[in-house]
């Protein structure tokens, strides 16, 4: 039987129409060979495409897995303890501590479902740490380390971005913590070129995690349609009718490179793509290149989007924290 608890404030990645729903439910592991079953497991449901996933913000089963009578992971316990980690997935230093991504080697080894969930409390912890945080804070990414600039810049579906100090023209790209959010964003590291080649104007991708966890991308100028769209004025208004015509030439080209490849299918929502505007030239970027194949362009009405869909995505944005 599945109980329902709160709700969880956060927009379905995969159709993007709906807010997800927390929800508890039983969920089995297999660790080291045996079955590890948890009796209330929190996952993500929308009601509306009827996506499910792990909730990476559900920490504690993880540490479920550390409990003492479950001996068969005390090498996972002990793997961590070597690598540096004290708590879930701090970075213990002589004399700072600071949020960090674990080794990829270590990651590589575990099997398919502890890694899920190794990757999604990562993130969780890393996330919630930076939501807590003020100010600058050192994250160990890569054998990097990048201080991350709070608060966030922009976030959206499947992640967060945020400044970092040591470089004026990137960000940070944080995946949410679950496995499709990682999927999403490995793969738009791996589109990006695609899109270029097509003359779809993109950010480049400096860095990124093979597991889809965090991405180092150029920064873009401008800024996204679902922040200027309500500061454009009267749809009579010069500024208005400039920035209208470009995002349709926009969207026009991106519908006619789907139909000729529709597995580059992505999202054309206000905060996925942004608007430079100079003098009377304005121009369009696409910021997320990742795939979106749940989306159905085949009735796309521009004017509807203009005038319906954009608004009330706004709105949806601004209910969940993502403006």
């Amino acid at each position: 039987m599945v109980k329902e608890t709160t709700r969880l404030y956060e927009i379905c990645p995969r159709c993007e129409g709906a807010i997800l729903k927390r929800v508890e439910v039983p969920y089995e592991i297999a660790v080291a060979g045996s079955p590890v079953r948890i009796p209330k497991v929190q996952v993500e449901e929308c009601r509306n495409c009827g996506f499910r996933s792990l909730s990476g913000k559900e920490v504690r089963l993880f540490e479920v897995l550390f409990a003492p009578q479950y001996a068969h992971v005390i090498d996972l316990v002990q793997a961590l303890k070597a690598a540096g980690f004290f708590g879930m997935f701090l970075r213990e230093h002589r004399s700072e501590s600071c949020l960090g991504f674990g080794s990829r080697d270590y990651v590589a080894g575990l099997g398919a479902d502890l890694q899920n969930l190794y990757l999604d409390n990562e993130s969780s912890h890393v996330i919630e740490g930076l939501d807590e945080a003020v100010g600058s804070v050192p994250i160990e990414i890569a054998d990097h380390r990048y201080t991350v600039k709070l608060p966030k810049i922009g976030e959206g579906e499947n992640g967060i971005v945020y400044d970092y100090e040591e470089s004026q023209r990137a960000v940070l790209k944080i995946a949410k913590p679950r496995a499709y959010s990682r999927d999403h964003i490995r793969q738009e590291c791996e589109l990006t070129s695609f899109f270029a080649s097509h003359g779809v104007p993109v950010p480049g991708i400096e860095e990124y995690d093979p597991y889809g966890s965090f991405v180092v991308k150029q920064r873009l100028a401008g800024l996204s349609l679902a922040r200027i769209y309500d500061d454009l004025g009267s749809p009579t208004q010069a500024r208005h009718l400039l920035a209208k015509l470009a995002v349709r030439a926009f969207i026009d080209q991106l519908l006619e490179l789907f139909v000729r490849h529709p597995d580059a299918k992505t999202s054309v929502s206000p905060n996925n793509i942004f608007v430079i505007e100079d003098g009377d030239r304005c121009e369009c970027l696409l910021v997320d290149t990742g795939p979106a194949p749940f989306h159905d362009y085949s009735s796309f009405d521009f004017e509807e989007y203009w005038n319906v869909t954009i608004p009330k995505k706004i709105e949806q944005y601004r209910s969940v924290g993502y403006l």
